[in-house]
């Protein structure tokens, strides 16, 4: 973590440099919301049909709503490592692993904050996120204590989204006059589904799939069943445990209101304000046989995001070209005056939220420890390890691969037998990138048991994760 509590003369040269032509009189304030299994069709702007979500439907209404962002993965660690380094899950030191590795040999988005005098803040809620992770990296305050636990898995601390507002917000009250950069993370609606008062049964029957009722599982993979880790009461019917994932998601949602209400009133009067607001992964509800779960495919029900972004320079508008994790980073640092960092591998999107420049399409992907997808347009290419791959890294280049096919997202249909050759080849050549994996602190027990409390088996570098 590099120390630097003043501001750094050299990156504000920098800055200017690459910047001077739209940099703010005053340097923003930068708020970055990432909310933990949202998948992109639970917020009602994204065609949820109750109005469950009005604060963040009210964020998208007054800034720039990309209706196709892709997750870089399907599993937490991951996707918040590409976010915070703007590099896709395989060319970073985490990987897929979700809990055992760590981020570390890239320059951050928060590093580059702090380095140009920006107080910078984390409150975050999910157990794999705490400080072992990297993800620490550039925050003067990394707030991860946990010290709440659920009803159904009264042996994991995490905390709860009030409980996080409220730090969040008590920071920010102590805020005037330096510009600051936070991230807040809510564990919400990560399952089990525990919507509280008055969210709980405060939303109509939500439509799925499969109407009949499911069998609990051995094992937390949710194919064709309730994952163990899942299971609530005696209660078997997926159109429950849908509807109380939405309620979760509302329950979030009033948070969020709360914590942009308290960062739009906080601060310098004169200074603008950001806003970014993403989930690291969406969540299974009956696509292709899986029910509430996610970390094994990168089909769209799993990696499907909402990806809204808010700036005084920023038309409200709805763009449909895809976008990906790894252009945060480069968008915040943009919309802040400041500098890209120096191996970001994703774009900035603010020539087109300000001026409507389209974008050049690119294809983006996804990974988890079980399956890497392409994405182009509306087509998607998975594909997994087949028989002879390696144990280490299925998705090795020299390992074998089982080619999935090309798909049409809106409807998740074959398009044909054998995999798009443009998809296959640029495939092909992104799974050459191997960054090597770098091992977290040794776990112990508690922290093994925490990691089986929110589904995840406790993983090494050198295994394959069954999620």
């Amino acid at each position: 973590m590099r120390n630097s509590a003043v501001p750094c003369l050299c990156v504000m040269l920098v800055a200017a440099f690459f910047a001077c032509d739209r940099a703010p009189a005053e340097p923003p304030d930068v708020l970055l919301i990432t909310v933990d299994t949202l998948r992109a069709d639970a917020l009602h702007t994204y065609g949820f049909p109750q109005p469950s979500t009005p604060q963040m439907d009210a964020l998208a209404a007054r800034g720039a709503l990309f209706e196709n962002a892709i997750a870089a993965s399907s599993r937490t660690v991951p996707s918040h490592a590409s976010i915070m380094v703007s590099r896709w899950v395989r060319a970073h030191s985490v990987r897929s692993f979700n809990g055992s590795t760590r981020l570390e040999g890239h320059p951050t988005l928060a590093e580059r904050f702090r380095e140009a005098g920006y107080d910078t803040a984390a409150f975050v809620s999910n157990f794999v996120l705490q400080r072992r992770s990297g993800l620490d990296a550039g925050f003067e305050l990394y707030d991860d204590a946990l010290d709440a636990s659920e009803a159904v898995r009264g042996g994991y601390l995490e905390r709860s989204a009030a409980q996080t507002t409220a730090r969040a917000v008590a920071w920010l009250a102590a805020r005037a006059e330096r510009p600051f950069f936070l991230w807040v993370h809510y564990q919400d609606p990560h399952g089990p589904y525990q919507p509280p008062e008055p969210f709980h049964e405060s939303l109509d029957p939500v439509e799925v799939r499969v109407v009949r009722a499911l069998p609990v599982l051995e094992r937390d993979s949710g194919r064709a069943g309730i994952p163990r880790y899942q299971a609530v009461d005696a209660e078997r019917r997926p159109a429950v445990y849908a509807r109380r994932y939405a309620e979760e998601v509302a329950y979030t949602d009033a948070e969020i209101g709360k914590l942009v209400a308290a960062f739009e009133g906080t601060g310098a009067a004169e200074r603008d304000r950001v806003i970014l607001l993403t989930a690291d992964h969406g969540e299974s509800l009956g696509e292709s046989g899986f029910f509430f779960q996610h970390g094994e495919r990168t089909s769209p029900d799993q990696v499907h995001v909402p990806f809204l972004v808010l700036a005084p320079t920023v038309r409200p508008a709805r763009f449909t070209e895809r976008v990906h994790h790894i252009d945060v980073a480069p968008t915040l640092l943009a919309l802040a005056g400041l500098p890209p960092l120096g191996d970001a591998q994703g774009e900035s999107l603010v020539a087109r939220i300000e001026g409507g420049k389209p974008a050049a399409e690119r294809i983006l992907f996804s990974e988890s420890a079980r399956e890497i997808t392409a994405y182009r347009g509306d087509t998607y290419l998975q594909a997994r390890p087949g028989r002879g791959a390696l144990r280490s890294d299925p998705l090795a280049p020299e390992g074998v691969l089982r080619w999935i096919g090309s798909r049409r997202e809106d409807d998740g249909r074959w398009l044909a037998a054998l995999p798009d050759p443009a998809l296959k080849a640029a495939l092909e050549a992104h799974l050459a990138q191997r960054t090597p994996s770098a091992a977290a602190v040794e776990l112990d027990r508690i922290d093994e048991e925490s990691l089986r409390a929110l589904g995840y088996v406790p993983e090494v570098p050198q295994a394959v994760p069954p999620h």
